[in-house]
């Protein structure tokens, strides 16, 4: 579809007036299995759900900008992350002490009945700190 925007502004208006708890609408941040940067505006569907309930978008968005999008659209525009929390078991932690995110290996994503790159990613060394020192 060349222009999907009029059919998803559309489908999200409708969506809305059904007075839904939320949606969850995704900025395409891959390409196969590589990580590409999302060229999309998310902006047609925040506006067509309207600010009166939760919209959760995704798409590889880093701290900065999802502080950005809360500045610039409102209390009801929740930012998810993903993938990034695979690799930082403690990505709250570090977006709030603006400490830099540890990469996920996409390669190790689907690996049948291995723990590999799901649970061996360490927490910050700042997290660890201050988790010894409130105990």
């Amino acid at each position: 579809m060349k222009d999907p925007i009029p059919q998803f502004t559309y489908l999200i208006k409708e969506l809305s007036a059904l007075k839904l708890s939320y949606v969850h609408v995704v900025n395409s941040g891959i390409a196969g299995n590589a990580d590409v940067v999302g060229t999309d505006s998310l902006d047609f569907a925040i506006e067509a759900w309207g600010p009166e309930r939760p919209i959760i978008i995704a798409g590889g968005y880093t701290s900065a900008e999802a502080a950005k999008l809360d500045a610039e659209k409102g209390d009801n525009v929740i930012i998810a992350f993903g993938r990034y929390f695979i690799s930082n078991p403690d990505l709250p932690y570090r977006i709030k002490k603006g400490i830099p995110w540890t990469k996920y290996d996409r390669d190790t994503f689907y690996l049948p009945k291995s723990p590999v790159g799901y649970i061996d990613y360490p927490f910050s060394q700042e997290f660890l700190e201050e988790s010894k020192s409130n105990l």
